[in-house]
């Protein structure tokens, strides 16, 4: 190769650096200043605020024995710094794509599809769960692992003796550690044969290295050896109930009934993983302002348009040295072994929250397959096109996958800062019982940490003071009799909790709306779950502690107070009311006059038309009501609540014509 063409050669790979990284950083990098903890990214979060990274070799036993040191390693760095793990993960995202990109080029050459199928990888709109950072590290550190293994295994082969020993102790290290950490990416190591045999048939000495030799079987006998003992590790040894072997269980019961569930997950799966996937791109952005989506669609579509122009302008194809043959055979091979720790415990594979994450093992096939489909299909100046066209829609998609977290951690913010508005402090043992829960990114498990951190910041060690309560998960084992209190026993990896149901605390948010306290004085509420008026009777008011000496405050993950609206005069005015303060609540009723806010739902005018109603402040409560319709559905809970609480005094004629005027007589 001449210098003229090894300049131009530099030139090239440089600007599709800059491709790449332009790319990925829109991708993944456009309100990434406003992302959260989502997920279990609390429980890890929390476990290093409890107890230190030292902690994590014990957390992580229940599912990943060996993916401690990442934690411990990370946690001691970037603590809890939620932007910090969301940057360090973009950045193992683009070191990802990038190490993929070099690993394709040298087993398949300079290729469009190569330089196409990287880009892909990046934005494949299956996998939506890369906001969740803390629990995602570990995946794509070992994706980093693995694919810098198969680059250094590449390197080595031709390399002399010296270096080539030590090139590959560096990628046997790397490519034990990643499969030991997390065996997502089981397929990229179980098609390493194919890429080293088409790395030495790629070589511009393919006549020294193609030939199948003893050497590059003695290059291939330890990664057997090692993902061997994988196997046998996982599968005979260690023993983890999610991820049991099913299939065998399910061939051993009946074989020919295995094998036809299996052969039907296989189908259902791969089309889940290529063309469900990527269906998604065509949706409408709906919470990307109009004009960063055309900006994002020209950016990212002329990016790689001026990439594929200058791609065919000085190579015209002339540097692709082998057939797409091995490159399709090792893409379907990345498929089918990719699917090996789903299809043998028979996880779900989906594109909808949570077992989208499943997907993501198999990006790099569909990656590679579309690709070479594209490139198939195809002459250059429709191909760049058509590359440019899914490339930008993908990268769309991403970023309109930002803002669903952003807007999660919005929830977020408005849930807990109102649950600290009304309950400043709560009784050491307190359950706090939901059920559907807004909050689509998250479990109990995962809240549970919240509320400690919000009530017990100073708490240390592994042993909670509080616990949050699914009651769609819970109610069937703790709750099946509420008027028997139960005694709570409840471990979660290594985080422990004990109370009993009598301490039990219902609540009730829907998006936009105003955190309700339930117990029996407003089951009526309209969409009370069946579940938190069974157990309203025994859900306990007088566990929130209404004057504490140091008030609730939300960790700062969730982010800062946001501004008062009308929901924040709701709580103080219930938690006023609960303490009997007419007159603050009455105060506090009429600034909301003053601020002119409302509630997004009619129900919850309930607490403050009452402050009104018990001041004698008739007219207030009619300026109140008259801003915001009432629904013919929520007559009788309004009515119910505010005759109830005032069932105590004597009806006079100004209060009874308030009641005829809202047909609550």
């Amino acid at each position: 190769m001449s210098s003229g063409a090894e300049n131009k050669f530099s030139k090239r790979n440089i600007l599709y650096l800059i491709v790449l990284t332009i790319v990925v950083g829109i991708s993944y990098g456009i309100g990434i200043s406003r992302l959260s903890f989502y997920g279990d990214d609390w429980i890890y979060i929390y476990n290093y605020h409890l107890a230190g990274p030292e902690s994590f070799s014990l957390f992580t036993q229940w599912d990943r024995p060996h993916s401690a040191w990442i934690y411990v390693l990370i946690s001691a760095v970037f603590k809890e710094s939620a932007l910090a793990y969301h940057i360090f993960v973009l950045l193992l995202r683009w070191l990802s794509a990038l190490l993929f990109w070099r690993v394709l080029a040298a087993a398949f050459g300079e290729r469009r599809s190569v330089y196409l199928a990287p880009l892909l990888f990046a934005t494949y709109p299956g996998f939506q769960q890369q906001p969740i950072a803390v629990e995602f590290v570990m995946h794509f550190t070992s994706l980093v692992l693995v694919l810098l293994s198969l680059r250094l295994m590449q390197h080595a082969y031709f390399s002399p003796r010296g270096k080539m020993t030590l090139l590959m102790i560096l990628s046997l290290a790397a490519g034990a550690l990643s499969i030991f950490t997390c065996e997502y990416f089981l397929g990229l190591e179980l098609a390493r044969p194919l890429f080293l045999y088409f790395t030495a048939h790629t070589h511009e000495n393919k006549e020294k290295y193609s030939k199948p030799t003893k050497k590059m079987l003695l290059f291939e006998i330890p990664f057997l050896c090692i993902t061997a003992f994988f196997f046998i590790w996982r599968i005979f040894i260690f023993s983890f109930t999610t991820y049991a072997p099913k299939l065998l269980n399910a061939l051993q019961e009946n074989f020919l009934n295995g094998v036809r569930l299996l052969i039907t997950k296989v189908g259902e799966d791969l089309l889940t993983v290529s063309a469900v996937s990527y269906r998604l791109i065509f949706s409408r952005p709906s919470l990307v302002p109009l004009p960063a989506v055309i900006i994002i669609l020209l950016l990212i579509g002329a990016a790689v348009l001026l990439h594929f122009y200058i791609y065919t302008k000085f190579s015209g194809g002339k540097t692709e040295i082998t057939k797409p043959g091995g490159m399709l055979s090792t893409g379907i091979a990345l498929l089918l072994f990719s699917g090996i720790p789903f299809w043998g415990t028979f996880l779900d594979v989906s594109t909808e929250f949570p077992w989208d994450r499943s997907t993501l093992s198999f990006s790099p096939g569909v990656a590679v397959i579309i690709a070479l489909l594209l490139d198939a299909a195809f002459k250059p100046l429709f191909f760049s096109v058509t590359a440019a066209l899914v490339t930008a829609l993908s990268a769309l998609f991403q970023v309109q996958n930002t803002y669903v977290y952003i807007s999660e951690a919005d929830k977020m913010n408005d849930y807990f800062w109102q649950l600290a508005w009304r309950a400043p402090g709560l009784e050491k043992g307190t359950i706090l019982a939901s059920e559907d829960i807004p909050l689509n990114r998250t479990s109990d498990n995962d809240l549970s940490p919240v509320v400690n951190w919000q009530y017990a910041p100073e708490n240390r060690g592994l042993h909670y003071d509080y616990k949050y309560f699914d009651l769609h998960l819970r109610e069937g084992f703790y709750y099946t009799n509420p008027a028997v209190s139960v005694p709570v026993d409840h471990t979660y990896r290594t985080h422990s909790f004990t109370s009993s149901t009598d301490k039990t605390l219902g609540i009730f948010y829907k998006k936009g709306g105003c955190l309700q306290i339930i117990d029996s004085t407003n089951t009526g509420y309209p969409d009370l779950p069946d579940s938190l008026i069974r157990i309203a009777a025994i859900s306990d008011k007088n566990l929130i502690q209404t004057e504490p000496e140091t008030p609730a405050q939300p960790p700062a993950p969730i982010g800062k107070e946001p501004e008062h609206g009308y929901c924040y005069y709701f709580q103080k005015i219930t938690l006023e009311q609960q303490n009997g303060n007419k007159d603050k609540a009455h105060a506090l009723a009429v600034q909301v006059l003053q601020d002119d806010v409302h509630p997004l739902y009619a129900p919850d005018l309930a607490p403050v038309v009452l402050a009104f109603l018990e001041a004698g402040d008739i007219q207030s409560a009619e300026t109140l009501i008259a801003a915001m319709p009432i629904g013919s559905g929520d007559v009788d809970y309004l009515c119910t609540y505010w005759q109830d609480r005032l069932s105590d005094r004597p009806l006079n004629e100004e209060l009874n014509d308030f009641y005829k005027r809202h047909k609550c007589l």
